[in-house]
């Protein structure tokens, strides 16, 4: 058994709450990783809302970094003392696993929001609470990284050098890669063409980071937030609009020419805003939706507007992404200047987790990082 602290949720509405742990031995396929740090990403805060179903009590957290403890028998990719960035979680077996296409797995939702271990074991406990025994539910996106150790299975799991800082590209493993990916995996823009960025959370600034690298000409984000439409104009937007403007769409259609934008990243998961995405783009145009509200919400745009505009909408999970490739990829692109991360991450120590919450949703810090060294 390892000691372990983690930010427990023990039911629907319920608050985090730090508490003891004690974890199992890692199983065959897993690795068990002491964190480092862990960003806070919105899907974390779906489980307490009940929005996605969970057992409870349960851990979290899916951007994690650390040092590998201890692996697994089966285990391949790393061994103990690798540092690690942690990611989404797939089966590998499928066949678009073997195709590479690992985003696509067919067993995604199992495996990364039914807290799956691997098949024989399914989704069993990690570990108990110290004092009271009661079983405690990890494998969030295969970690649940928000606690100072987790069992991480090894699908998870991206070795990097033992010189990373792994506080500052923790949150590549999720959000960052997510909108990087609608860019340069999905969408794959000429320099010439037009693209617009709904959102400047952490989706929509990898979205964004990732059109200023590939040369975009012209480059429009919209946010409700001055302050974010002045940290992207800094960075090389063309075009930054408020997001609550009632001449959105209209502007967005002045900026790009009077036809409309060729791609739109929507990052919010909010049915509005998709809507003015797909209202943003020309005639031919695609409209990604990155953001997710959740089940139950359908696309607010019908069959026949779609056909005889000939747009196209799609959603996209993870920025079809394979992360030991992917994520490497965007660290070099930092290292090169090019994906400035720290200009929209905090770290926060463990103790200051409710302040860290707090800033994140008055907007006030776009990526928190809790620290657990």
């Amino acid at each position: 058994m390892t000691k372990a602290q983690a930010f427990l949720v023990k039911g629907v509405n319920a608050p985090f709450k730090l508490a003891d742990v004690e974890l199992d031995e890692p199983l065959e396929n897993e690795v068990l990783v002491k964190i480092t740090a862990c960003g806070l990403c919105h899907t974390d805060f779906l489980i307490p809302a009940g929005i996605f179903p969970s057992p409870y009590p349960c851990t979290v957290g899916h951007e994690g970094s650390g040092t590998v403890l201890s692996v697994g028998s089966a285990v391949k990719s790393v061994q103990k003392g690798d540092s690690v960035l942690l990611s989404f979680a797939h089966c590998g077996e499928c066949g678009y696993c073997k195709e590479g296409k690992v985003a696509a797995c067919k067993e995604f939702y199992e495996r990364n929001f039914g807290r799956v271990r691997n098949p024989s074991a399914g989704a069993r406990p990690v570990g108990k609470i110290v004092g009271d025994g009661t079983e405690v539910h990890g494998t969030f996106f295969g970690q649940s990284s928000l606690a100072s150790h987790c069992l991480v299975v090894e699908s998870s799991v991206v070795k990097v050098p033992s010189s990373t800082d792994l506080s500052l590209f923790a949150p590549f493993g999720c959000g960052l890669q997510s909108g990087a990916g609608a860019v340069l995996n999905l969408f794959q823009p000429k320099r010439d063409e037009t693209i617009v960025i709904f959102g400047l959370g952490a989706v929509g600034f990898g979205a964004f980071w990732a059109a200023v690298h590939l040369g975009i000409k012209t480059i429009v984000v919209v946010d409700l937030l001055q302050s974010r439409l002045s940290l992207a104009s800094s960075q090389g937007a063309t075009h930054t609009f408020l997001g609550s403007s009632a001449s959105l769409v209209a502007d967005i259609h002045a900026a790009t020419g009077g036809m409309g934008a060729h791609y739109a990243v929507e990052c919010t998961g909010v049915a509005r805003v998709l809507r003015s995405a797909w209202e943003a783009v020309r005639n031919g145009g695609k409209v990604c939706s990155v953001g997710n509200p959740g089940p139950g919400v359908a696309p607010p745009f019908d069959i026949n507007d779609q056909v005889n505009t000939s747009k196209s909408w799609c959603g996209l999970v993870e920025g079809d992404s394979n992360p030991p490739e992917f994520i490497p990829r965007l660290m070099k692109l930092h290292a090169n200047g090019e994906f400035p991360v720290e200009t929209i991450s905090k770290v926060y120590p463990v103790a200051e987790f409710d302040k860290a919450v707090e800033d994140m949703k008055k907007g006030e810090v776009i990526k928190p990082i809790i620290s657990f060294v």
